[in-house]
This record gives C-alpha cells, structure tokens and sequence, in this order.
C-alpha cells in the first residue's frame, strides 16, 4: 500500500472514530440477558479525558489493518507458526461460589485450547457452507508456571474482595496488584474471574496503546459462571472465553466493530476478515439466517451464502468455529508490537514464565472438604500440589486409612484428638513434601452434657480446636478470646475486632458438639446469650445471626436474625468496649425442635461486617426447660463460680457479711453430700475459696452455702 493510501486510511479512521469506537471494549452478555449496551467502560473515560489517545488509537487500528493485509499476502494456513500464550487467572471471589475452584479453571482452558485447535467437541456441527475454512488457529494456552519474579506459581491467583462487580474502575484490579503484584500484560495474558464484570458474561480490550503494555488494564474480565463447563460453569457458555480472547487479539463481531447485533445497517459495516460473509449479527441460533446481500466484493462471498451464524465471535451461543481468516488476523496481533502482544510467544518470555515445559515441581499442598469433624466422620482431601506431578503418598496420623498414593483420598477418623496430614509428591525426579499440624479436628460425638454453659473464664485461648472453631473468611483476624472484660461482671468474653472492618466479610464462631440425645423429645430446650455491639455510623447494617446443626456440622439451619438497628441503635465512633450491665443484650432462641436432640448438637454465631464496630460474647447457656429451677440459682449476685464448667480447679467467689458462720458443702446431682468446701466464719466483703475436681468425675454438682437461716446454690459442671 502506498503512502498515500496509507494517509487515507488513517485520516478516515480517524475520522470515523465516533461510528468505530465500539471496536475496542466488548461487553458480552449471556444468552438470558441479551442487553448489549453497556460497553466501552474504560476505554470512553480515558479517551473523555485524553483525545489525544483516542487520536493514537485510530492511528494503531489503521496500521493494524495495514499489517494484517501484508501478513495475507504471506500466510499459508497449512504451514504456519504455532504460538503459546501464558496466561495467569484471577479469582476475585467473597468466598462464595464465585471463589471456583482449579478443577473449573483447567477446564475453561481446556476448552479454550480445543476451539482454539478445532479440536472441540460441537465443530463436527458446522454447517457444509464453513466446513472448508473451519481453523486449527494453532495457538494454544498454557497456566503459567512462574510468577513475574520467576518463582514457582500455580498459574492462579485467588483474591477475597468486595470488588467483584467491575464496572470498569480499577479497583478489583488494584485489589490483585496489591496482594499478589503485578502481572505484565506483555508476558501474561490475565483474565479476571468475578461475579459480574460490567454486568456482562465477559468483555475485554483489543490490543491498544492508550493502555500500559506492562501493567494489567488491557486484561480479560469473565464472570464466573462463564468460565468452563463444570462448577459454576456451563455448557451452554464454554465458548464465551474464547469469544474474549477473541477480541483480545483484535477480532470483531462477525457483524463488525460495535456490540449491537440486528441492525439493519450492520450490512455496511465490516470485521475486516474476507471469509466471514456480512451480517447483522445474531443472538439465536439460525444457521440457515442471511442477513445481508453478499456479493463478490471482498473476492470471497457471493449473494445466496448464509451468514456464519456458528462463528464464535458471534452471539447466537451456537458457535463452533473460528475462520482461516479470522487465524490470520490473530496471528498479526501476535506479531504486532501493538501492545506488545509479540512479546508474549517468545521462547525468552515462554522460559519466564514457565510455559516453555510442564513446570517444575515446586510445591506439595493440600486441601480438604472440612478440617472439623465428630468421631466417625469422613474428610476428602484433593492434592494441589505443582506442578507435573505423577506420583503422591499421604500421611493420615489417626485416620483410616494412614496412608494412601490416591489423588483425592477419603479418610475416616474414629478417635477425638488433633491430628497432624503430610503429603509428599514426586514428579519422577525431584520430591517435595508438607506436613500441617493440627490439620483436622476430630470431636467427641456424644457431645459435653446439658445444662451447658460457656463464660469463656476456664479457657485459654479462642480458637482451641476443644470448645471453639473459628471461620475467618478474609483471613485478617476473627473471633479471640479477651479476658479484660466480661457480661454481669465476669472477667472474660468472646471478642470480634471488627472495629471499622467493612469488607462485608463473614467470620463464625462455632461451638464443640453437645448431647441433646438423653433430651425428652417433649421438654423445651432453652437457649440464652448476652452480646454487646455498637454501630460506629447509624447507616451500618451488620448482621448476627445463629445457626444449629443436628449432624456435627455437615449442615445449618439460621435459627436467629439481628441487623441493622435490631443489632444496636446505639453508635460510638471509636473502638468499642462496653463499660457496664448497660452495654450487653440478652437473647433467647426459642426454636431449637426435638429434631436436633441428637449426640452431636452443634450452634454458631455468623457476623457479616459493613463498617460497624467491635463484638463480645458472653454467657452462653443451653440446657432443658426441666432444669430451670437449678438453673435459677446460678444467678444469685451473692455467689459467683469460675471457671464453670470446670476441669480442674475453680474458684467460689461469695460476699459474705461480718460476724456471720457459713456452711459451703458440694453436693452431687441428686443432692447427696460430696465434700465439705468450707465451715465456719468468713472476712466480711468478697471472700475468694479456690476447690479443686481433679478428684470429681465428670457430671453435675451443687454448692450449697447456708447462713442463718439462708439457703444458696450454685451448679457446677464437671467436664
């Protein structure tokens, strides 16, 4: 093309940049929601406040086209270079299903690779018009296997955030830069994972110089249902991602450069690739559809040709196919210092970033279903080591089976205890091996005996792995034990830092299993705790909310709600500690049915944050309605037992009055004498008698303390 030309076409580019804008940013949306309007997020912000860039865009896109027409004149579909992309995916999640898991990941790629290599399972549908130029477009995706600093990576960032609608702002990706670093968009191609990336299945930019070639703006945005056919995937959606990429090496809609189909004046527009013949475009799966009346101009087409309603870059979610033409548009992209995308195949850049082999092994890690389980209960665990990993022994200390070279083995635990797992891997030369201690929490089954109580005062810390789990899902700290304070005067609660945490995070405290079983079916069980809360702004809407579970945990059911102003009206600006009687709340739960008087009862406290301010909780009792007369006792101001329950020593706080003789007796269940505590006078105010249980066994006791003529008692529990 001469230089005349070559003025022409950039003056017209430039001048139709208003009409053509649409070529850069695509926005896709599912089959269900076929609104395809919201497009161009980023890209019209930065060209609104740089013309300039927009100018330079249209300057790139014209000698894109110059390129890709002398790449024509070169190019043999049957004798052409093969290219290997790296890629990295970003799991920008809140811990739901959104967080998809690796399997969904491989196989998003996995279908990537085969529409990519016509090797996908619906290609043999094409219709005979397309047949002949159906394209092995010979580029293939590989998960990087080393970070951008060359170390060992899985290829898979996962990042808890509450950005997860991307509307274009950068936020979700500052969110991944921060805690995982920059990922070169020269040397990776990046995909970000969320839930809804514009309100769209997926969009993405073509390649362009208004963006940095080094930082991450010009990635690809999937939701997460999108991604893959397994999981939160589909079927029906598998060939979204390779629609994405499409566009990522500088393909249009088969209808040309907006992202409107069915326009009537989509026929004067063009994809620029003469093998797609012009179209109006599709959202319904119409092979036999012709939209536009194709002629021999682009020396290919002619008029009672149907439309190439099965090619990916269209939206009929029919696709099958890429075309020769479309292949060798691709490859110009990846030949084009635009973006430095022919930075990305370079045996230097494959080398980088690992996707020049399998990878090396680098790491042996592990997870599991479930790290909390009652006697006789089952754990799966699933090896994630990496990478190129072909062969793998387990060590289960106190499982069934100890051992296993299984993937993903099933083990059953059948003694309570604490118990360490180790996973050595192998990829035939090199071994890498992890052992985590205190891995899996095996719990008693039948659980502690009713009446149940927790103050939190005979406990040294909170989590134990005994009498508390925790589930701290943004992993920035959760539920702790704090002996400073505690309800009606005790000296200790449970607490949740939660002082200007607004991430809308979800941290649980969860109990150790308690026996319901010998629990008449007709007796009422009584439920109580006191909470202490402030807002710091009257527009925070938190949520506590509590839970049971009849099988050790497996599943909840929400038994108690409280938000908003249900939680607290009160606000303080400044971390909150309550000061007295007056900061703590009573609650009763009421609905705990017959159905749940099982051996292995279990209950938690869920607190979802949004910006509000610190949680205590205290005073936690469970027992039958029966035994409410014993348990009335246990408020007398007068005496006070800690820790209760006890399993070792415990202490009688009792305020006694000058001159005045007490009898103190510990007494079994069904009041028969155990031992004599203390007889005889006592300081006059607060008197401190410390007992010891090591003696006792497990159950229930009373102390009983008589003073001329008045009769007090107090519950003990034995554990």
């Amino acid at each position: 093309m001469n230089k005349l030309l070559l003025s022409l076409v950039i003056l017209l580019s430039i001048s139709s940049y208003s009409q053509e804008v649409n070529h850069q940013n695509h926005t896709h949306y599912g089959p269900e929601n076929p609104d395809y309007c919201a497009n161009n997020i980023v890209r019209d912000r930065v060209f609104e406040e740089h013309p300039e860039l927009a100018v330079q865009d249209s300057i790139d896109r014209a000698n894109f086209e110059i390129e890709y027409r002398q790449y024509l004149q070169e190019y043999d579909p049957n004798a052409r270079s093969t290219y290997v992309i790296p890629v990295v995916v970003h799991i920008c999640h809140l811990g739901g299903v959104d967080n998809i898991s690796d399997e969904q990941v491989y196989d998003a790629i996995e279908k990537l690779n085969a529409d990519f290599s016509a090797t996908n399972s619906d290609v043999g549908n094409t219709v005979s018009p397309f047949d002949a130029i159906v394209s092995d477009a010979d580029i293939e995706f590989r998960l990087a296997t080393k970070d951008p600093n060359g170390i060992c990576h899985p290829g898979i960032t996962r990042t808890y955030t509450e950005n997860t609608v991307h509307d274009g702002d950068n936020d979700l990706v500052a969110d991944v830069y921060n805690e995982h670093g920059n990922w070169p968009q020269n040397r990776y191609m990046n995909v970000f994972v969320c839930q809804d990336p514009a309100g769209a299945a997926g969009y993405t930019n073509n390649p362009a110089n208004w963006y940095s070639a080094t930082g991450m703006g010009g990635s690809i945005y999937m939701r997460h249902d999108y991604m893959g056919t397994i999981g939160t995937g589909s079927n029906t959606a598998r060939h979204t991602l390779s629609h994405e990429v499409g566009h990522w090496l500088n393909l249009s809609h088969c209808w040309g450069s907006n992202n409107n189909p069915g326009q009537s004046g989509a026929c004067s527009e063009d994809d620029y690739v003469d093998d797609t013949p012009r179209t109006i475009g599709w959202t319904i799966c119409d092979i036999d559809g012709n939209t536009c009346s194709n002629d021999d101009t682009d020396g290919y087409w002619t008029s009672d040709v149907i439309d190439n309603v099965q090619n990916i870059m269209e939206y009929s979610y029919c696709s099958t196919m890429f075309t020769q033409g479309q292949a060798a548009r691709m490859h110009t992209a990846l030949n084009s210092s635009t973006a430095q995308r022919n930075n990305l195949w370079t045996a230097s850049n494959l080398a980088a970033t690992g996707t020049d082999g399998p990878g090396d092994l680098c790491e042996a890690k592990f997870s599991s279903n479930t790290r909390a389980i009652c006697v006789g209960q089952s754990v799966e665990f699933t090896d994630e080591s990496y990478h190129n990993v072909v062969g793998r022994s387990w060590s289960f200390n106190g499982g069934s089976p100890a051992t296993s070279t299984a993937i993903d083995p099933v083990v059953t635990y059948n003694t309570p205890g604490v118990y360490a797992v180790t996973l050595d891997v192998t990829d035939g030369t090199a071994n890498q091996s992890t052992t985590v201690n205190e891995y899996i929490v095996v719990l008693s089954d039948p659980g502690e005996i009713v009446p149940y109580s927790e103050g939190f005062e005979d406990l040294s810390a909170v989590p134990d792995n005994l009498n508390w789990m925790i589930f701290d899902e943004s992993e920035n700290g959760s539920w702790e034990l704090t002996t400073a304070l505690g309800a009606s005067g005790s000296p200790s609660c449970a607490v949740l830092a939660n002082y200007g945490v607004n991430d809308g995070s979800i941290d649980e405290l969860i109990s150790a299993p308690i026996d319901l079983s010998n629990v008449d079916g007709s007796d009422p069980i009584i439920f109580n705790f006191e909470y202490a809360y402030r807002k710091v702004d009257a527009s925070d809407d938190e949520w506590l909310q509590f839970y049971i579970s009849k099988d050790c945990g497996e599943t909840w059911v929400l038994r108690k709600n409280l938000h908003g102003d249900g939680l607290s009206e009160v606000t303080a600006s400044t971390s909150y500690v309550p000061v007295g009687s007056g900061d703590w709340y009573s609650v009763d739960v009421t609905n705990i049915g017959s159905d749940y008087y099982v051996s292995n009862f279990r209950f938690k406290f869920v607190f979802e944050n949004d910006g509000g301010n610190n949680l205590y909780i205290d005073n936690i009792n469970l027992y039958p309605a029966s035994m409410t007369g014993i348990i009335e006792q246990d408020k007398v101001k007068s005496l006070t037992v800690y820790p209760n329950p006890t399993n070792g020593t415990t202490y009688l706080k009792l305020n006694a009055k000058s001159d005045q003789e007490y009898a103190i007796r510990l007494l079994s269940a069904l009041g028969q004498e155990v031992s004599t505590i203390h007889q005889g006078n006592l300081a006059e105010g607060v008197n401190k008698i410390e007992l010891s249980t090591d003696h006792l066994a497990k159950g229930i006791y009373i102390i009983e303390v008589k003073s001329e003529g008045q009769l007090q008692t107090v519950k003990l529990i034995k554990k």
